[in-house]
C-alpha cells in the first residue's frame, strides 16, 4: 500500500513539475503550433479563432429577384416576393429578420416579416437564416391582400410587365468570431421593375 502511495506522489510531482515548466516558458497560450515541436506535423502560424471574419465585416445586400402579383377571387388578390441575400464577408452572417413594405404607384400593397428576431437565449432558433461568406440566400414571402378603394389588384397583376415596384423596410443581422459580434440594424429601398 506504500509503494502504490509513493508512486502516487511521484506521478503528481513530475506533472506539477512539467506544468510549472510550461507556464514559466511562456508558451501555454501561443497560436504558434510549430514551437510545441510534434513529430510527423508540419503546423504553422494557425490561429484558434477566425478574429479575420469579423475585420472590415459589411452588411448582408438585399436585391429582389422576383414579384409576382395575382387575383384569388374578387374581392382579394396575392402577392409573392423573392429577395435575394448576399453576404460579402468571409464569416458567415446570421440573418434574424426581414420587415418589408411594397408600394406600387405610390401605394402600399403589402407589408410583411420574413424570420422573427430572437428575444434571449432561450428562444427558438428556427427562424434565423444564416448565409455562408460569399454567399447568397434566396428568401420569399407570400400575402393575401385584400383590394379597396385605393388598391386595385386586378389591374396590377395585368399590368405586372409595365408596374414599377419599391421595397423599403429594414432587416436585423448579426455576426460573430470567437468572443465579438458585429451586425444591428440595417435600412434598405429598393427598385424592381419586371423584366
Amino acid at each position: 500500500m506504500g509503494k502504490k502511495i509513493l508512486a502516487s506522489i511521484i506521478i503528481i510531482a513530475v506533472v506539477a513539475i512539467i506544468i510549472s515548466l510550461t507556464i514559466f516558458s511562456g508558451n501555454q497560450l501561443s497560436t504558434d503550433f510549430s514551437k510545441i515541436g510534434l513529430a510527423n506535423m508540419n503546423i504553422t502560424k494557425v490561429s484558434i479563432f477566425n478574429q479575420d471574419a469579423l475585420k472590415d465585416s459589411k452588411p448582408l445586400e438585399l436585391s429582389i429577384k422576383e414579384i409576382k402579383t395575382g387575383n384569388v377571387d374578387n374581392g382579394t388578390g396575392n402577392i409573392s416576393i423573392k429577395f435575394n441575400v448576399f453576404n460579402p464577408n468571409k464569416g458567415t452572417v446570421i440573418l434574424e429578420s426581414i420587415s418589408y413594405n411594397v408600394y406600387s404607384n405610390s401605394t402600399r400593397i403589402a407589408s410583411g416579416d420574413i424570420g422573427r428576431r430572437p428575444e434571449g437565449l432561450v428562444d427558438s432558433q428556427d427562424s434565423i437564416f444564416p448565409v455562408i461568406g460569399n454567399g447568397t440566400l434566396l428568401l420569399k414571402d407570400n400575402k393575401i391582400i385584400q383590394t379597396n378603394k385605393d388598391l386595385n389588384m386586378s389591374q396590377i397583376a395585368n399590368n405586372i410587365n409595365n408596374s414599377n415596384f419599391v421595397v423599403n423596410g429594414s432587416y436585423f443581422y448579426k455576426q460573430t468570431g470567437s468572443f465579438q459580434s458585429t451586425g444591428g440594424e440595417q435600412q434598405f429601398r429598393l427598385n424592381y421593375s419586371h423584366p
